[in-house]
């Protein structure tokens, strides 16, 4: 969980993270095309750590009864969703090495391949904020916005590409 500097931090990571997600991501494509890895994303959920194993149950029944609930009904199970504890999606990056290649044609060679893998949230916010340290309050990159408080987006750019092939080589690189 994220804690704020200042209210100005927060706000302005409002309008920083999705183009730091978008940013991150485009990079993460375009460095691992160079690379003899096979990347893909894996979707995950954290959830808050005071939720129990019951609460976690019921949103997912919730969620999953909300997908074919008419109007009314929705609004009901909204309601009864906004007393839960909510999760919010984590995204990890797995890189298996030697994809460019064919699969693996025997199982000693499978167990060859490494595995790494990067949580991509972790990348967005390296990108967004200043010096970011987890579990330390969080401070927005100024370089990132320009005079008018608007997005820069080539320092935005340079940021997560530079962060990006750091963080990728760095998790790939022989042991």
């Amino acid at each position: 969980m994220l804690t704020f500097a200042t209210p100005a931090d927060e706000a302005q990571a409002d309008q920083l993270m999705q183009p730091c997600l978008i940013r991150v991501v485009d990079n993460i494509r375009k460095h691992t095309e160079t690379l003899d890895w096979r990347s893909e994303y894996l979707e995950q959920v954290r959830w808050p750590g005071t939720a129990t194993a019951d609460q976690r149950q019921q949103v997912r029944d919730l969620a999953a009864q909300l997908q074919a609930a008419s109007p009314e009904q929705a609004t009901v199970l909204r309601q009864q969703l906004s007393q839960l504890p909510t999760p919010t999606p984590a995204y990890k990056l797995r890189l298996t090495e030697g994809s460019a290649l064919a699969e693996p044609l025997t199982e000693t060679l499978a167990e060859k391949n490494s595995t790494a893998t990067l949580d991509v949230w972790e990348l967005c916010f390296g990108v967004c904020f200043s010096d970011y340290q987890p579990q330390q309050p969080v401070s927005v990159d100024l370089a990132l916005l320009d005079d008018d408080g608007e997005i820069n987006w080539l320092a935005l750019d340079e940021k997560a590409k530079a962060l990006v092939a750091q963080a990728i080589d760095q998790v790939i690189a022989p042991s």
